[in-house]
């Protein structure tokens, strides 16, 4: 006899596969990138970036598989979700390279863990990792309600897919950054995953610079500014391309942790806001007394001029 909960396993189980599926047929396509910023993956050759994330789908998928069949899912990713996603992504490197190379790479993990946008990936893991698979189990689960909602009340198939698209392509940035600060200076590796204008050192140190640059102010500035304000940028995948999109998301508590520079950033728009509103009042205020000054001097004197024409024409 088939029992509620096997049931119950065997849907959530085909809406991960119908998820992951149409993420997969997506990322054939998705070779453009349609926005403004930098990405990583944009010095790949197309048939790396497309195995890249491919492998990255494929692994995420069989993560949340493995999750949710465990007894206690729910504890296990919020107790031990910093070292799953950590495998997650060194596993998901060393497959990539071992795929491109043909034999095997072992990823330094303290290298990996103290890269730059392994921390930022860490930083917001809550949002990142963990959300969608607590939207796969339950589309109302109370986790999701408490950052989306009011605006997102329940997680839509394709409201989860997207947040799934975001994971795919920022475990992709996040795997060619690393190799990127410390592979790139090996011509042999250029040669076998990047594009022909980034065989060049010099380009691949000044695209390297610009990344840094870019991620340094999503930290300090972009990053701060989106909680103050509620929101989160995601990567959509499209069959046209890669797009980044702003969504709702209320982070509240991240936001009252920020410390040094971040909050400092926040400060200064609170700031900024403040003396707007101030300014804006003191000339509406100004623009009051000038007009009802001018407008009384003026009607007083256009009043004598008329008065003294009256006069003349009496006479």
């Amino acid at each position: 006899m088939v029992t509620l909960e096997s049931r119950n396993v065997d849907r959530i189980k085909k809406r991960i596969i119908r998820i992951f599926t149409r993420v997969s047929y997506k990322l054939t396509f998705s070779k453009k990138k349609n926005n403004q910023l930098l990405l990583c993956l944009d010095v790949l050759k197309d048939s790396a970036k497309i195995n890249l994330l491919f492998i990255i789908n494929k692994n995420i998928e069989k993560t949340y598989i493995d999750l949710y069949q465990q007894p206690d899912s729910y504890l296990l990713i919020e107790k031990r979700s910093e070292e799953i996603f950590f495998n997650l992504l060194k596993e998901t490197c060393e497959e990539f390279l071992m795929q491109q190379y043909g034999c095997k790479i072992q990823i330094n993990s303290k290298d990996l863990l103290m890269a730059s946008y392994t921390k930022n990936l860490l930083r917001d893991i809550h949002i990142l990792f963990q959300l969608p698979f607590y939207a796969i189990l339950n589309n109302r689960a109370s986790q999701f309600r408490t950052i989306y909602s009011p605006i997102y009340n329940s997680a839509s198939e394709s409201f989860i897919e997207a947040l799934i698209d975001n994971l795919v392509i920022e475990l992709g940035n996040c795997i060619i950054y690393f190799t990127i600060i410390n592979f790139s200076s090996l011509y042999s590796f250029r040669k076998t995953l990047f594009r022909s204008k980034f065989l060049s050192l010099r380009n691949v140190e000044r695209y390297k610079n610009n990344l840094v640059w870019q991620l340094n102010v999503k930290n300090y500035l972009q990053r701060p500014s989106d909680l103050y304000n509620n929101q989160y940028r995601i990567y959509i995948l499209r069959t046209s391309g890669i797009y980044d999109r702003i969504i709702y998301a209320n982070r509240s508590n991240q936001l009252k942790s920020l410390k040094t520079i971040p909050l400092f950033t926040v400060t200064i728009i609170e700031l900024r806001d403040f003396l707007i509103s101030r300014i804006d009042e003191i000339i509406y205020r100004l623009s009051n007394v000038i007009r009802f000054t001018l407008t009384s001097l003026i009607g007083r004197v256009i009043g004598l001029i008329w008065r003294g024409i009256i006069e003349g024409l009496k006479k």
